[in-house]
């Protein structure tokens, strides 16, 4: 690698690196805070927030890295125009092009980076933050149930105890409304939750008491005692969890087997959607080529200056994921493949950076550019 590519590589890498860690944090902190009644509530030690957050983070880079990489890329190069050091490689004979040397090779190195991380590093991040979320939840709903205080934060059940004592209820009362045509009322006089179910399940443990079902005014009314009894209780939606959420999608590789196997059994519109996702995730990744020839040409030019620079950078982020959005829509809707209309944002700016880069070229040439 010749001096000035080491050179003109360490002035966007810096900022880049920089950006990347800034709003990685900045996404990661708002998530975070988000679901602070979740990861910082009763029952939480502060090593479910950091194995949380480090497996949101591979997901968060994939948004993260084209913008990081066109804010470094653009400061970069205007701090070398704004230091007349983009003239003084003019003056030298270098020719203007060489400029996108580096930015390109940086820009494949981060797309590769992030199907890397979209490939492999996610699904297994993915799986953690479900195992990590679901034991969270279940020991919230442990530790959460006061004495005396009715506790309806399981959809469908509302849970009451008199007396709680080392996870253990006493004179409890349990309304199961999961089936409206049948609700239960459940009273006994013990009672406790067990969190080993599997996955997002925990076993409801009743200790001598009696069943009721149905409705007083219809004859269909039933009750029934017992000395131990056992309910299956799915905890999945008791807390209305935005980190879960972003854990549930797909696994990137598994996209493309999954929309075949919607076509084969006739659900095309699920598998256009399926195929819109997989097609946005490269698109998101190949999103950073275009960012190096547009950021060329916006942060190498005095005329433009940095600040105008990032405002137009802002502006290419924004257009980016308008166009983006639009290929999804007309790909969910079979108006166009979704090879084709997913990857109309990376065409589209990429030809406006030529243009701009064509633009640059010829006002050097007559001089009109410094």
């Amino acid at each position: 690698m010749k001096i000035l590519d080491r050179y003109v590589a360490k002035e966007i890498v810096q900022p880049y690196v920089a950006a990347a860690i800034f709003l990685s944090q900045l996404l990661l902190a708002t998530q975070l805070l988000a679901e602070a009644e979740v990861l910082f509530g009763s029952g939480v030690v502060a090593a479910d927030a950091f194995v949380v957050a480090l497996a949101l983070t591979p997901h968060l880079l994939g948004f993260v890295l084209p913008i990081a990489f066109l804010l470094g890329t653009v400061i970069g190069l205007g701090r070398l125009a704004e230091d007349r050091e983009v003239i003084a490689i003019s003056a030298a004979g270098v020719s203007p092009l060489r400029l996108y040397r580096m930015p390109l090779v940086v820009a494949a190195v981060t797309s590769v980076l992030a199907l890397a991380l979209a490939q492999w590093v996610e699904p297994a991040a993915f799986v953690l933050v479900r195992e990590r979320v679901t034991k969270i939840v279940k020991r919230k709903l442990t530790n959460d149930v006061r004495a005396g205080v009715f506790y309806d934060q399981i959809p469908g059940y509302t849970l009451y105890a008199e007396r709680v004592e080392g996870g253990r209820w006493s004179n409890v009362l349990i309304s199961d409304q999961t089936n409206p045509s049948g609700p239960v009322l459940a009273l006994a006089h013990g009672g406790a939750l067990d969190p080993s179910g599997l996955s997002g399940e925990m076993k409801l443990l009743l200790d001598r008491g009696e069943l009721h079902s149905g409705s007083l005014a219809s004859r269909d009314y039933l009750t029934a005692g017992f000395e131990h009894a056992e309910a299956v209780i799915r905890t999945g939606d008791a807390i209305n969890i935005g980190l879960s959420r972003s854990a549930r999608g797909a696994v990137f590789a598994d996209l493309p087997a999954r929309a075949r196997a919607e076509r084969a059994r006739g659900d095309f519109e699920e598998a256009r959607r399926t195929e819109a996702l997989y097609h946005r995730r490269l698109a998101q990744a190949l999103s950073v080529l275009p960012f190096a020839l547009l950021a060329v040409p916006l942060g190498s030019s005095r005329r433009v200056g940095r600040g105008r620079a990032l405002v137009l950078m802002i502006l290419a982020v924004v257009a980016h994921y308008l166009l983006l959005r639009a290929g999804e829509v007309l790909a969910q809707r079979g108006v166009l493949p979704a090879a084709v209309s997913l990857q109309l944002p990376t065409v589209t700016l990429s030809l406006v950076a030529l243009g701009l880069a064509l633009v640059q070229a010829r006002r050097r040439v007559l001089g009109t550019v410094g």
